[in-house]
């Protein structure tokens, strides 16, 4: 067998979980900037070639550790994700490992790359331009970079400097950038594990809809207007995960736990803040005017992490 090339970023296995019943095994792609709806199967959806894919010392491209550990707690957490489909009590230990899956769901996917790219990018502009302005540090620094590499640079220093105070040269952070910071889930884990978890029933009119950005978050006491600047400990803040078209995850602080029956409005609300987060794409088990409509009203929204 060849090597993984083609990672998804989004689960094949829960990607299935929005297939159109009536129409199998297709799901609904809506995408935002593109009025029209096609219908695709999970494999062929949700991925990008060599995602997880990063260079070794040797100089060699490693295509799959990232990719094969990731499928390992997919495969874990595919029968506890079952279990809450079936209305079953989760253990401690599965609720632990669906903590890393839903953590890993938040940090693995392109929204989240893109936004720690745009941050590593900012940053080094900033600390460009700060030893860039002490001229004498930063012509130490550009020859010491040249005796360790033996990398002669092409630009006169003092023209170096001039475009770095400017603002005129342009950085770009290496791919490999944010698929380091893609760990953090780690991290995260732990408090969505001590969160409160509730699982919502869809109803039959209106089913759950799913996004290349599955795992989003907010503060429902905060400006409608904005979805930015929450963290996950604030008190009033809920975290939505669409475990299928059926059924959805809302972690909180509060006391809200076990199983509800929602009512078609608030399906309609769930879906649209699902719309609003998502970057590019939008999954659903049905096709929608409804949906088609949210998608061309939001086509511009998606989570942007602000770096002072």
């Amino acid at each position: 067998m060849g090597k993984k090339k083609r990672h998804h970023y989004i689960p094949q296995f829960y990607l299935e979980s929005f297939t159109d019943p009536r129409n199998e095994p297709y799901i609904w792609v809506y995408e935002k900037r593109n009025p029209n709806v096609r219908k695709a199967k999970a494999v062929n959806i949700a991925f990008e070639k060599h995602y997880y894919s990063y260079t070794l010392q040797s100089g060699e491209k490693d295509t799959e550790t990232l990719e094969n550990a990731l499928a390992d707690l997919e495969n874990r957490a595919a029968p506890i994700l079952q279990k809450i489909k079936n209305e079953e009590t989760l253990s401690e230990q599965e609720k632990e490992v669906l903590s890393y899956f839903i953590a890993y769901s938040m940090t693995r996917v392109p929204n989240y790359r893109k936004n720690i790219e745009k941050i590593g990018e900012k940053i080094i502009k900033k600390s460009m331009i700060i030893l860039a302005s002490d001229r004498e540090r930063f012509k130490s620094t550009i020859k010491g970079y040249e005796k360790k590499t033996g990398k002669k640079t092409k630009v006169p220093i003092e023209d170096f400097i001039k475009a770095i105070m400017s603002k005129e040269i342009d950085v770009k952070t290496s791919p490999e950038f944010s698929l380091g910071m893609m760990g953090i889930a780690k991290e995260l884990a732990p408090i969505f594990y001590r969160m409160r978890w509730a699982f919502l029933r869809a109803t039959d009119e209106y089913r759950y809809v799913t996004s290349d950005n599955p795992l989003y978050f907010f503060d429902p006491t905060n400006s409608q207007k904005s979805f930015n600047g929450v963290g996950l400990l604030n008190e009033n803040i809920e975290v939505c995960f669409p475990i299928s078209s059926e059924i959805m995850l809302l972690g909180n602080w509060k006391n809200y736990r076990g199983y509800f029956q929602l009512k078609n409005k608030h399906v309609r609300e769930i879906n649209r803040r699902t719309v609003i987060f998502a970057l590019r794409f939008v999954f659903s088990s049905r096709k929608s005017s409804g949906i088609s409509t949210l998608v061309k009203k939001y086509k511009d929204s998606h989570p942007k992490i602000i770096a002072l």
